[in-house]
C-alpha cells in the first residue's frame, strides 16, 4: 500500500501537467488517510481542482470548513468565484447561491481600505450574488442578509476603471459606494428607517466620489425615512433642500418620490404639482411607467378621473411595446377606462398627446414670451436669449421642444418660450419652439451632402502599436475615431489639431464610424 508521502509526490508532480489526475490522487489521499490530512493537503487539492476540468465543489467546501484560515480559505474563495461567478448568468449564480454566500465565513474578506493591488474573491462574489438578487424584483431582505457578512470599514474605496471602445475609460463605482448603494436601498424597502438614515450618513461621509447619482440618491433615502418614521415636515424640508440644489434640481425620480411624500399625507394638489415636474425632467416613458401610475392615482383623489385617461393609454402602449408582465393594478386602469390593450397606439404617439397635456399642467395661462438667441456657451448645452423687452434669460439645450445634436448654429435664431424660476431663483426659458434657421453656409452644404465635416481633436484614449484611438468634436458634438499603424499621417494626429472627417453610416445596427480624410492643421 502507497504511504501518505508517495500519494502526496505523486500528486504534486501532476499539478501543473495533469490537474484533474492530481486532484483524483488528493481525493484519494483524503479517503485513505483521512485522519493525516493536513492544510497543506487541503491548499494543494483547492489548487488542483481550480485547474482541473471538473472540481468537487461539495468537497472543496468541506475541505475550506474543517481547515479554516487564509491558505486555504483564499484558494477557495478563487475557486468559488472561477465556478459559480466569472461568466456566468444570473441564473447560474442564482444556482450556486448557498457556496457564495458561505463565503463570508470560509475564505476572510481582505483589508483592501489600504491597498486593493490583490482583489477579494469573497467581496467580489458577494456584491455579484446581490447584483442578481437587485435584478428584476429587487430582493431587499436577502441583499441585506448579505451584505450584514461584508465590513465595509475594508472595502476599497477607489473606483473601478474599465476600457470600453466607444467610450474610452469608464469610471465605476467603488466597492464601498456599491455596498451602501445596496443596503441603503434594502433597509428602506425593509422600512427600517433609522438603520437606513445611519447607512445613508455613513456613506455619505466615507465615500470620497460618487456615481449614478448615489449622494443625491443616499439623501432621498433620508428623507424618505423622516417621512416613515412620522417626522413629516422634516422631510419635507430635505427634499426641497435637494430640488433646490444644483445637483438636484433637475432630477425626475427626486419630484417623483416628494410627490408620493404628499400624496401619502393627502396633499394631493402638491403631490400633482411635483409629479408633473417629474415627467417634465423624466427621460425614456419605459422608466416612468411607476410615475404615471401615480398621475392616474392622484387625477382620482382630484375629482379629475377622466383627464387620467391619457395615462392609462400610455401605460398600456408601453407595456405591449416592452412585453413586459401585467400588474392587477394596471388592469384595473385599463378596465376603468375601456382600454383595448391589442389596438393601442404605440408610445411615441401616445406620448405626444401626454406631453400636451403636461405643458398645459405646467404652464397653465402663462404667456409665451419672444426673443433672439444671442450666444451659446461654450459647452454646447446652454446660452442666451434676449426678450422682446431686452432682458436676458438663460436657457439649457434639452429645453428645446425640437430636439437638436448641436445647438452651434443658434445664434441669432427667433425663438418662442416660457419664462420660469430655476432651482437658484433666476429666470430661465422653457419649452423654446425656434421660428426660424439659419442656412447653412456653402461650405457646411458640402460638407453636409457629401458626409463630410470639420472637427478639431479634442482627446487620444489610446497611442500605442495598434494605432491611435480618440475623440473629434465638431458641432459641439463629439465623434469617436481610430487609425490604424499604417495611416500616413498618424504623427499628425494630435490633441488640438483640425481635420476634415467623413461619417460613414453604421451597417448591421451598428453606430456611425469615423474615417479621417485629411489634417488640416
Amino acid at each position: 500500500m502507497e504511504t501518505k508521502r508517495d500519494f502526496e509526490a505523486k500528486a504534486k508532480a501532476m499539478l501543473g501537467t495533469n490537474p484533474d489526475e492530481a486532484l483524483k490522487l488528493y481525493l484519494e489521499l483524503w479517503e485513505t488517510y483521512s485522519d493525516q490530512f493536513n492544510a497543506w493537503d487541503a491548499f494543494y487539492s483547492m489548487k488542483a481542482m481550480r485547474a482541473a476540468n471538473s472540481p468537487n465543489l461539495g468537497w472543496a467546501n468541506e475541505l475550506a470548513e474543517k481547515f479554516a484560515g487564509d491558505k486555504v480559505g483564499n484558494l477557495y474563495g478563487w475557486l468559488i468565484f472561477d465556478r459559480c461567478i466569472k461568466g456566468k448568468s444570473r441564473t447560474e449564480i442564482l444556482e450556486n447561491e448557498k457556496l457564495i454566500e458561505g463565503l463570508t465565513n470560509l475564505a476572510p474578506q481582505k483589508n483592501l481600505r489600504g491597498d486593493d493591488t490583490f482583489p477579494c474573491p469573497t467581496t467580489i462574489s458577494t456584491l455579484k450574488l446581490c447584483d442578481a438578487h437587485a435584478e428584476n424584483i429587487f430582493n431587499a431582505k436577502k441583499i441585506n442578509e448579505l451584505l450584514s457578512g461584508l465590513d465595509y470599514n475594508i472595502l476599497s474605496n477607489k473606483p473601478k476603471i474599465i476600457e470600453t471602445q466607444e467610450r474610452g475609460d469608464v469610471e465605476l463605482s467603488s466597492d464601498l459606494e456599491k455596498f451602501f448603494a445596496l443596503k441603503t436601498k434594502a433597509l428602506l424597502k425593509l422600512t427600517e428607517f433609522e438603520a437606513c438614515i445611519e447607512y445613508c450618513n455613513k456613506g455619505l461621509e466615507l465615500i470620497e466620489k460618487f456615481h449614478y447619482n448615489n449622494d443625491l440618491w443616499f439623501k432621498m433615502r433620508i428623507a424618505l425615512s423622516e417621512d416613515g418614521l412620522g417626522n413629516h415636515e422634516k422631510s419635507e424640508e430635505l427634499f426641497k433642500e435637494l430640488l433646490e440644489s444644483k445637483a438636484g434640481n433637475d432630477k425626475w425620480f427626486l419630484y417623483r418620490d416628494i410627490s408620493e411624500v404628499y400624496y401619502e399625507q393627502g396633499n394631493f394638489e402638491k403631490a400633482w404639482k411635483y409629479a408633473v415636474d417629474s415627467a417634465f425632467h423624466g427621460n425614456e416613458p419605459h422608466f416612468l411607467i411607476g410615475l404615471y401610475l401615480l398621475q392616474a392615482r392622484i387625477l382620482f383623489k382630484l375629482d379629475r378621473a377622466s383627464e387620467g385617461k391619457i395615462l392609462a393609454e400610455l401605460i398600456a402602449s408601453i407595456l405591449k411595446e416592452q412585453e413586459w408582465n401585467e400588474k392587477a393594478e394596471y388592469n384595473k386602469l385599463f378596465a376603468y377606462y375601456k382600454i383595448d390593450k391589442t389596438t393601442i397606439l404605440p408610445v411615441g404617439e401616445v406620448i405626444k398627446r401626454a406631453r400636451i397635456f403636461w405643458q398645459n399642467e405646467r404652464y397653465g395661462n402663462k404667456q409665451k414670451s419672444n426673443g433672439i438667441v444671442i450666444s451659446i456657451y461654450p459647452n454646447g448645452k446652454g446660452g442666451r436669449i434676449k426678450d422682446s423687452t431686452g432682458s436676458v434669460i438663460g436657457f439649457l439645450k434639452k429645453g428645446l421642444v425640437k430636439k437638436l445634436k448641436s445647438i452651434d448654429n443658434l445664434k441669432g435664431v427667433s425663438v418662442a418660450f416660457y419664462s420660469m424660476k430655476n432651482f437658484d431663483g433666476k429666470d430661465i426659458a422653457e419649452h423654446i419652439e425656434i421660428l426660424n434657421i439659419p442656412q447653412k453656409n456653402d461650405s457646411e452644404n458640402q460638407h453636409s451632402q457629401t458626409g463630410q465635416a470639420e472637427g478639431e481633436i479634442v482627446k487620444i484614449l489610446h497611442d500605442n502599436e495598434r494605432g491611435k484611438v480618440g475623440f473629434i468634436k465638431c458641432k459641439g458634438r463629439e465623434h469617436y475615431f481610430s487609425v490604424n499603424p499604417s495611416y500616413q499621417s498618424i504623427s499628425q494626429i494630435q490633441v488640438g489639431i483640425k481635420v476634415l472627417f467623413e461619417i460613414l453610416p453604421g451597417k448591421d445596427n451598428k453606430k456611425e464610424r469615423i474615417r479621417i480624410k485629411k489634417i488640416l492643421g
